[in-house]
């Protein structure tokens, strides 16, 4: 009987013993440390099986155990999925600001759009008004190219004088006022040597416009005057706006169509016995195509100097040099 009971009591031993956690792997272990709610229900599950060591393990018991286990997991579970619920809330949260705050934004950026086109039309509107406000009050003036240097500044009214009288002989004397004339400033990029032009402005506009036609008809000057060359005094833009315009002006002349510059700058073509006009370079170029005209864009730079609207852009400063008028 003494040796039944001994063999009963180490039989309930080695089965205690069984169930008793065993030490984990190093690797496990570290594993199982990285995970808290792992390493708290090993810790909890260990516990009871301590409180049991010398208890009979029945199945009842060992359900007990595994419905604590789960109790344990499910709180773990519970706690961690309220975290993250919390957090795609708050994450919610944030991205709705953001979604006004880009409304908000695309909202001012559309407004500001269209408030800078319509400031744009504006400025356009007013450089157009001040180019053509300073053409008009240089609409008197003559350009005169190629005056000798030795002509000095005392001498300049009685050779532009004997000038004009050689262009029209029959113009009265009281008919060529001259409110001013002077020498300009000669471009930088224009030799020493080349005589600066000189800038008169004559009292009567009428007689300004009859000098200039007669001049382009005349071929019989003297000699000393034949070198000269007579220009409308532009303003800078005006120049800039002509040149972009210069592979048009080219064909025309080349295909003898006659054509006269307007304000703002354009072509007033005559073709046919239409009144045709071109606003912009592209328009002219259409018109030349059209007629099956073909321009030298590449010995002009059009490709240069305009943009995909038409409109030229700008590239340099305009100088005497240009000589579009």
């Amino acid at each position: 009987m003494s040796q039944h009971c001994t063999k009963k009591g180490a039989d309930t031993k080695d089965k205690a013993a069984f169930f008793v956690a065993r030490t984990p792997h190093p690797k496990q272990a570290e594993t199982q440390a990285q995970d808290g709610t792992e390493a708290d229900l090993h810790a909890d599950l260990a516990d009871a099986q301590e409180a049991v060591a010398d208890t009979p393990l029945t199945p009842n018991l060992l359900q007990k155990m595994l419905d604590a286990a789960v109790m344990k997991m499910q709180v773990s579970f519970t706690t961690a999925l309220a975290k993250i619920n919390n957090e795609i809330t708050d994450l919610d949260a944030r991205a709705s600001q953001l979604e006004e705050k880009m409304e908000e934004t695309a909202t001012a950026h559309a407004a500001f759009e269209d408030r800078l086109v319509d400031i744009e039309k504006r400025l356009s509107l007013h450089e157009t008004k001040i180019t053509d406000a300073e053409d008009r009050s240089r609409r008197n003036n003559i350009r005169l190219r190629g005056v000798p240097e030795d002509v000095g500044a005392q001498d300049l009214t009685a050779f532009t004088m004997e000038l004009f009288r050689a262009v029209l002989p029959d113009i009265p004397a009281d008919m060529l006022l001259l409110d001013r004339i002077h020498r300009i400033p000669r471009p930088q990029h224009l030799p020493p040597t080349t005589p600066r032009d000189v800038l008169m402005r004559l009292h009567y506009y009428h007689t300004k416009d009859q000098i200039l036609r007669a001049h382009r008809a005349r071929k019989d000057l003297p000699d000393k005057f034949k070198p000269i060359l007579l220009f409308t005094d532009l303003s800078v833009e005006t120049l800039r706006q002509r040149r972009s315009f210069k592979p048009v002006a080219e064909a025309l002349r080349h295909h003898r169509i006659p054509y006269r510059w307007g304000y703002p700058a354009k072509l007033l073509i005559t073709k046919g016995g239409k009144l045709l006009t071109a606003a912009s370079p592209r328009e002219g170029l259409e018109l030349l195509h059209k007629w099956d005209i073909a321009p030298n864009l590449q010995a002009t730079g059009l490709r240069k100097t305009q943009g995909t609207d038409g409109r030229p852009q700008r590239q340099r400063r305009a100088t005497s040099k240009d000589d579009d008028h």
